[in-house]
């Protein structure tokens, strides 16, 4: 039965509030010179529920503005000032935490919870504490209480006090000599030891405690370092002056820039459930839920299963929220809830009922079949066959269907040519059936599933509010794709001369082509981008054919046109003929910039770099084009610098031995500035933040926020030092002699 598509939210609440025999004679009967099922009723409550859902969206931002966790930005000032709060936080998140925690930070000053809070709301950044007075060498005096070893570590309950190579091991002894004989590090934890404490190890949350308080460390200088050692004199920095009783020393994760970890790939048995997923029943329907902040990819039932395929006990409800299957998921009866999934195959074989059998909010499928139930499909996106009967969907992409008699309401939607028709059993409004641009010749599902620039607009923004139908219709912004393949010779790129879909969030990590048009990107990295294509306006004036914004390139070429660069980082070469480039690094060469024949009297003022770092052995002929070279043939930055940018280099431990490595392209923590680089580029951009890709995500404004909002709320003398660490990245294991491989969640 064909029935009308509600615009409003309101207006389809106040029809479904209705009679039912009203509702039954709107689409079934027509009264007197109303034309028999032609839903007036329904269109007329849904043209008054445009006029109530804006009322209805009045009214609850008002309420959301009189609290400071939902307010707008705008308001946060006018809290601060009546909270008397000082808001140092860069982005709006840190912010609205800073007026959130205001009162209770004030009623907690002083203590180590209220330090750690500040990190991690202000900086959003995991932290662990350490007290540098407990890192400090101290005399044993006599009389000093030493507290039960049970009441700081329930595995401590059978030390013999009374037997010298047992009450070593008491942790509340001041012993300053490491012993030699066990080695100390942290290990996974029950939750009920004293001991126990829980962090988040590279977005894996786990209770850890640490092991042999006074053995040798595994990892000097790292979280799960206590040894105790002389008075560090020096300055405190990232590397000296963290052993001094005036020091709170504060260890965080490096930042992983654009390259997200590798996704956790585990079997869906009782261990998974138990450390990586969250299980609750709620009324009826089974909830699992990814508790980290990882991908989590499911590939089989169990170890001992050779089959793809997670089947879901039949008879019952589930919700399953942000986690992926490698191969087949599969219901036989029940009603199933998806959000966040991407999955090969789904198979529900419900029998049809009122409800829906599946729903399914942000998800991806190669194949997807639905017995003979209702499939609700919001923002969805099915790259082959689509077995259905009865469906409603928005904002989705249908790439094939098997049955084009289907019923229900589409909208919005990319669709197959067989359903754009009248027929009266479905609705169909808003919807194309123009093909996407998918990139191909791509492994995984999400990766096949990103569309090209030149994709058709009314796919990249056919969605109800304008954006991109389909998976990505709320944007990979943290969630980034990897494209493996190369885009060159025949498979470079053809774009629209002007417009396009800009490319967000999404990792090249080959060659990447442009024949023709303009390629607009934000928020990606590309291996190496390679730009053959000029364009100019009416009046000759070349326009970009480049336009990036917050992206990091290996290698850029611009061989023709012009490359318009705002909070990039180039990490090698530079290759363009004309650039226009604003708080950017360019940590290798610039090259072949040449003046523009406009016709003007000043030629070059087509060619900018500002607020950058520029290489310090620049051409003396580009650095002129470049507007960085006075009449006097020397090389004046002015707003931009010549400072050498020093990026992240990690400690890792391999084979028993230390190993120092700095990120290449792909791996998390590629071209993330070090503390230790010069301020004039950790803080050179024309707004006062870092120059380069990561900009819009604040690291070091971020630290330096941290620690002038714990200096406030720290006792009079104390300084903190925010270290970064490798080893908050690294899963303890189960015991501290394990075998078994364990995740490091490295990429």
């Amino acid at each position: 039965m064909k029935k009308h598509a509600f615009d409003s939210r309101l207006g389809e609440q106040l029809y479904q509030l209705l009679p039912e025999v009203y509702r039954t004679r709107d689409k079934t009967a027509g009264q007197g010179s109303v034309t028999a099922g032609d839903e007036s009723l329904a269109r007329y409550l849904d043209a008054h529920g445009h006029m109530l859902d804006l009322i209805h969206s009045t009214l609850k931002q008002q309420l959301d503005d009189a609290l400071p966790e939902s307010c707008q930005d705008w308001l946060l000032p006018y809290f601060a000032q009546l909270l008397a709060a000082n808001i140092v936080s860069p982005d709006s998140e840190g912010k609205h935490a800073e007026i959130k925690h205001a009162v209770s930070w004030r009623q907690r000053k002083g203590t180590l919870k209220c330090a750690e809070e500040i990190a991690e709301a202000v900086g959003q950044m995991e932290v662990e504490i350490q007290e540098g007075w407990k890192r400090v060498a101290m005399t044993p005096r006599v009389g000093m209480p030493i507290i039960p070893a049970k009441a700081l570590d329930s595995t401590l309950n059978n030390i013999d006090m009374s037997v010298p190579s047992e009450a070593v091991r008491h942790p509340s002894l001041p012993v300053a000599m490491v012993d030699l004989r066990q080695p100390s590090r942290s290990v996974e934890a029950q939750p009920s030891n004293p001991a126990a404490r829980v962090s988040s190890f590279g977005g894996v949350k786990q209770t850890w405690r640490q092991v042999n308080a006074h053995g040798v460390p595994c990892f000097p200088g790292s979280f799960d370092d206590i040894s105790r050692r002389t008075v560090d004199m020096r300055t405190p920095d990232t590397a000296n002056g963290h052993y001094h009783h005036k020091r709170l020393l504060a260890y965080v994760p490096p930042p992983t820039g654009l390259f997200p970890y590798d996704p956790l790939i585990r079997t869906w048995d009782e261990a998974l459930q138990k450390k990586l997923i969250e299980v609750k029943l709620e009324s009826d329907v089974l909830v699992y839920s990814n508790s980290t902040k990882r991908i989590l990819l499911i590939h089989k039932t169990s170890a001992g299963d050779l089959k793809d395929k997670v089947e879901l006990e039949a008879g019952k409800n589930y919700r399953i929220d942000n986690i992926h299957f490698s191969g087949k998921l599969l219901l036989k009866d029940g009603q199933l809830e998806l959000s966040r999934v991407e999955v090969k195959k789904v198979q529900v074989n419900t029998f049809s009922t009122d409800k829906p059998v599946l729903t399914a909010d942000n998800c991806l499928f190669n194949e997807l079949s639905v017995g003979k139930g209702i499939a609700e499909l919001d923002s969805c996106t099915v790259r082959d066959m689509a077995y259905l009967k009865d469906v409603d969907v928005i904002d989705s992409i249908l790439m094939k269907i098997s049955d084009p008699e289907i019923f229900g309401t589409i909208q919005y939607s990319r669709i197959p040519e067989s359903l754009n028709n009248n027929s009266d059993k479905r609705t169909v409004e808003d919807c194309t059936s123009d093909d996407p641009v998918f990139f191909k010749k791509q492994i995984e599902l999400a990766a096949r599933s990103v569309l090209s620039p030149n994709t058709p607009q009314s796919i990249y923004a056919g969605a109800s509010d304008g954006g991109e139908m389909g998976f990505f219709h709320h944007g990979r912004k943290g969630r980034p794709v990897r494209i493996i393949k190369d885009f060159t010779g025949t498979s470079a790129l053809n774009l629209p001369t002007i417009g396009g879909y800009p490319l967000n969030d999404v990792v090249f990590e080959g060659k990447l082509a442009v024949a023709s048009g303009t390629l607009e990107l934000v928020r990606s990295a590309v291996k190496s981008l390679i730009v053959d294509t000029a364009l100019s306006n009416d009046t000759n004036v070349a326009i970009p054919v480049l336009d990036a914004k917050n992206c990091l390139f290996n290698n850029l070429t611009v061989s023709l046109g012009l490359a318009r660069l705002e909070y990039c980082t180039v990490m090698d070469k530079a290759d363009c003929k004309l650039l226009q480039a604003s708080d950017c690094i360019f940590a290798g060469s610039i090259t072949s910039v040449t003046k523009p024949n406009t016709g003007m009297q000043s030629p070059s003022f087509l060619n900018c770099v500002r607020y950058s770092k520029i290489p310090d052995d620049l051409d003396p002929g580009i650095a002129k084009v470049l507007r960085v070279m006075n009449e006097s043939n020397k090389i004046t930055p002015g707003s931009n610098t010549m400072e050498t940018p020093v990026f992240n280099q990690f400690d890792y431990c391999k084979n028993g031995e230390y190993e120092e490595w700095t990120a290449v392209f792909g791996e998390p923590g590629y071209g993330v500035l070090n503390p230790s680089a010069p301020d004039a580029i950790r803080f050179g951009a024309e707004d006062g933040g870092e120059m380069g890709v990561y900009h819009h995500k604040y690291y070091n404004l971020k630290a330096e926020a941290v620690l002038d909002k714990m200096r406030e709320f720290l006792p009079v003398g104390i300084e903190p030092v925010l270290i970064q660490d490798t080893r908050l990245l690294h899963i303890p294991p189960e015991k501290i002699n394990s075998e078994e491989p364990i995740d490091n969640g490295e990429g």
